[in-house]
């Protein structure tokens, strides 16, 4: 293998491990309000879709999961009482989910938590290491997204 391979592998291999750890982080800081990190997710994908609530298919592309999943995602959240449900005015077999107040009350808890979790996981780093890795991190996922890589045979 050669070395810009090896380097593809580790790099691929640390994205990975970092994710698992970021999520596995949130869900402990997030455990005290009843959420998960992929229910912080989902709750977030419900607030920015506005006042017109979000649509399954909204929160399974935050999620990256199917609408299926997401629609029972959405289920969970509603029986906590975060969110609620209303028919889709475009789609008579949808539904859209809005976040209730006790949903919004939980969502800005659970954001001031995530931000002092994201600067505790920096702290000491230098400014210049975190943008070097971030600006790699963008460049990394806009070509997995783009679909620009060919594999060599």
């Amino acid at each position: 293998m050669s070395d810009r391979s090896e380097l593809a592998l580790q790099l691929a291999d640390a994205v990975a491990a970092a994710h698992a750890a970021l999520q596995r982080a949130g869900d402990r800081a997030f455990r005290s309000y009843g959420l998960s990190h992929r229910a912080h997710v989902a709750l977030s994908a419900v607030d920015e879709a506005g006042p017109d609530g979000a649509r399954p298919r909204d929160v399974a592309g935050r999620l990256g999961v199917s609408r299926p999943a997401a629609t029972t995602f959405i289920q969970r959240l509603e029986a906590k009482g975060l969110v609620e449900t209303t028919p889709d005015p475009d789609d008579d077999r949808g539904v859209r989910a809005t976040l209730t107040r006790r949903g919004l009350e939980v969502l800005l808890r659970v954001g001031q938590v995530e931000r002092r979790l994201a600067a505790r996981i920096i702290e000491g780093m230098p400014a210049s290491a975190i943008l070097r890795a971030a600006h790699v991190l963008q460049e990394y996922k806009r070509r997995l997204e783009g679909r620009q890589i060919e594999v060599v045979r």
